[in-house]
């Protein structure tokens, strides 16, 4: 919202915030679901019985188009091929892909109008929150935004919850001040049968009004950050009381899903969490199957995994848009990491279909003296209670400090514990130092990072 907008919300009474909230939501359902929506969704569900023939037909056709186009309507890749000697032609089939080098962002960011088509206006402008440096503002043609759409559609419809049905967000959205403690600390959306809650402002004296608004509610589906929903599970185990309402599904999303964020919403909630990934550039969309492994979608990108001198096949996640003529990206640096699932070699398979894990952004590692990265902290956990959200911050390359927010009703925590898990993937080099706090800063729009990093890898 713009200032002057955002001013006239915060100060009109609840009511009238929900109709300003559900006429939002009324202008995006336009803008999301109608024509081609449908057809797109069909195209979704269709690929997901694709054999790898079937996906590698379409994805084949689909790059050439875009390469084609590229090299006639993009300044950017223009240039790139002139240099390079390289004709539309030359790429036919997925191995062909390996020819272009890899796109890094600054790249991007430094002349993001050498990527603009000039043929026909953007159905939309995404803008990316910056967190990783300046923000980004990227055109989006109507096929890649309303495919993203369908995705997400397919994916929550997949695992059990139609569209339309009642869903509670937890995720940036502020919905009232961060200095209002007044209850509700909700809105509805009409448009889309949904009600969004603040993640800001849930503590241990706010609690009961989130429990009863959300019992009154009855969600069936919970969708969100998942150190938010994490954290609203925490608040039930330490009041020792249940949702009065049964979940099909719990759908996270836009940051690294940790294991133990994912058993603790998986105790109170009763139904597995079902996380999915997805970028600000829309070049890749995975969702978790019933297995827990995220199944990348052929239609919207083709996504690789460079994993040069890993053991596990974990690496750097590289994607390429096959949809987005308004701003193609070819074989573009995320800055996220994966490791592929059993079945995908990423040394000799351009594309990967299946991912085990989505390990989390590339400088959000803890990095050894020895050379070693560290970026999921899940195992430190094992043995420790009493821990309401946890962050490690890397502040000198032989120090780390780690932030808790304890359980004041769990008197377990033990501090003993936490240091040596960390230490034993470390090594004893590392000194550590833990802090309590009442609360974990936030990034941009509201995001959780468990693992932040100070420092320049050795």
């Amino acid at each position: 919202m713009a200032s002057k907008t955002e001013a006239i919300y915060y100060a009109s009474p609840v009511w009238l915030q929900n109709l300003l909230v559900s006429l939002m939501g009324y202008r995006l359902y336009r803008k999301r679901y109608t024509a081609p929506y449908l057809d797109l969704l069909a195209q979704v569900r269709e690929s997901r019985c694709w054999n790898r023939q079937q996906r590698d037909d379409y994805q084949s056709e689909q790059l050439h188009r875009l390469i084609r186009h590229c090299s006639t309507q993009i300044p950017y890749y223009q240039q790139l091929f002139a240099e390079h000697g390289f004709h539309h032609n030359q790429f036919t089939s997925l191995p062909d892909l390996r020819k272009l080098p890899i796109l890094d962002k600054q790249t991007l960011r430094a002349r993001p109008e050498a990527f603009r088509s000039n043929s026909g206006r953007p159905y939309m402008m995404q803008n990316t929150s910056g967190s990783t440096g300046t923000p980004l503002t990227l055109a989006v043609n109507e096929q890649t935004y309303k495919t993203a759409m369908a995705l997400l559609v397919d994916h929550e419809e997949h695992h059990g919850v139609p569209f339309r049905s009642r869903r509670a967000t937890f995720a940036g959205r502020m919905v009232q001040r961060a200095n209002d403690t007044k209850p509700p600390f909700a809105r509805t959306n009409l448009a889309e049968n949904q009600r969004l809650y603040s993640s800001y402002h849930l503590n241990r004296y706010t609690f009961p009004y989130y429990r009863e608004d959300l019992d009154r509610f009855a969600p069936l589906e919970l969708i969100g950050y998942p150190s938010a929903i994490c954290d609203l599970a925490s608040h039930y185990l330490a009041t020792g009381t249940r949702p009065c309402f049964q979940t099909k599904a719990i759908v996270t999303n836009s940051e690294t899903l940790l294991e133990w964020q994912r058993q603790r919403i998986e105790q109170v909630f009763g139904c597995q969490v079902r996380d999915y990934y997805g970028t600000a550039e829309y070049v890749v969309f995975a969702g978790q199957d019933q297995q827990g492994i995220y199944r990348t979608s052929p239609v919207l990108g083709i996504t690789e995994v460079i994993a040069e001198g890993s053991t596990d096949g974990e690496g750097e996640l590289i994607a390429t848009s096959l949809t987005n003529d308004a701003m193609p990206l070819l074989r573009y640096r995320i800055g996220d990491s994966a490791t592929p699932a059993l079945g995908n070699d990423a040394g000799d398979v351009v594309r990967v279909d299946a991912l085990a894990r989505i390990n989390g952004r590339i400088d959000d590692y803890i990095h050894t003296a020895d050379g070693r990265r560290i970026g999921r902290i899940d195992h430190i956990f094992k043995g420790v209670t009493g821990v309401r959200e946890a962050q490690v911050i890397q502040d000198q390359p032989d120090h780390c400090i780690v932030k808790v927010v304890v359980d004041e009703s769990i008197n377990t925590f033990d501090e003993g514990v936490l240091i040596g898990n960390l230490l034993y993937r470390t090594g004893n080099s590392m000194r550590v130092s833990v802090e309590k706090t009442s609360q974990i800063e936030r990034g941009p729009n509201g995001k959780f990072k468990a693992v932040i990093s100070l420092v320049k890898p050795v």
